[in-house]
C-alpha cells in the first residue's frame, strides 16, 4: 500500500519535473495570472527554491491549478502555517512526555521556535490578503528564521528521532517557497 501511494505521487510528479526542466522562465507574474503547469514549473524553478520539493507539494493537490498566482501564495501559507501548528503539537507533546533530560531544554527551544514561526506565518497571510507581498516575503522568512534556534539545538544530536530535523527541514523549504512566491507577486 505504502509502494502504491509513492509510485503514484512519483509518477504524478515525473512528467511536471520534465516539463520544469524545458519551460523558460519569465520575470514577470501578476496575482491574478492563472496557475497552470508551466506557471507552477517556472515559480518552483526560482530560486532558491528546491524545485523537486515544490513540485512533489503542491503538483499532486488539485486545488492548485484552479487558482491564480495570489491564490497559490495564499495556499502556501495556508499549507506552511498548517504544517507549523503539526510541528508545535508535536514538539509540545516531546516536551511533555520526553524521558532524557538532555533533550527538554532543546525541545522546549523548539516550541517557542514554533510559537514564533506561526506568528511570522500569519503575519505574512495578513499582508498577503491586503497584497502587501514584500512584507508577506519578508514575514515568510522571518517565520523560517524563528525555528533556527531548534535546528540548532537539535543538531548533531544521537538521540533525537530522525523525523524531527526532516520536519524542520520541510517547513523550511515550505517558508522558502511562501517567501520567494510572494516575493514574485512584489516586483
Amino acid at each position: 500500500m505504502v509502494f502504491s501511494c509513492i509510485t503514484r505521487n512519483v509518477f504524478t510528479v515525473v512528467p511536471f519535473l520534465v516539463l520544469l526542466s524545458i519551460t523558460p522562465l519569465s520575470s514577470s507574474f501578476s496575482p491574478t495570472d492563472k496557475v497552470t503547469i508551466g506557471v507552477l514549473a517556472q515559480l518552483c524553478a526560482k530560486p532558491p527554491i528546491y524545485d523537486h520539493f515544490c513540485a512533489g507539494w503542491l503538483a499532486p493537490d488539485p486545488e492548485t491549478f484552479n487558482l491564480d498566482i495570489s491564490g497559490l501564495v495564499d495556499l502556501v501559507l495556508q499549507k506552511t502555517q498548517l504544517f507549523a501548528y503539526k510541528n508545535l503539537a508535536m514538539m509540545k507533546g516531546l516536551v511533555r512526555t520526553i524521558n532524557d533530560p538532555t533533550l527538554k531544554a532543546p525541545y522546549t527551544t523548539c516550541v517557542t521556535g514554533y510559537e514564533s514561526a506561526i506568528k511570522a506565518i500569519e503575519g505574512a497571510q495578513t499582508f498577503a490578503s491586503s497584497k502587501s507581498y514584500k512584507l508577506a516575503s519578508q514575514a515568510a522568512s522571518k517565520s523560517f528564521d524563528s525555528i533556527s534556534s531548534c535546528e540548532a539545538g537539535l543538531k548533531g544530536r544521537k538521540n533525537v528521532p530522525a523525523y524531527i530535523p526532516q520536519r524542520n527541514l520541510l517547513y523550511g523549504r515550505m517558508c522558502t517557497v511562501d517567501s520567494v512566491f510572494s516575493s514574485v507577486l512584489s516586483s
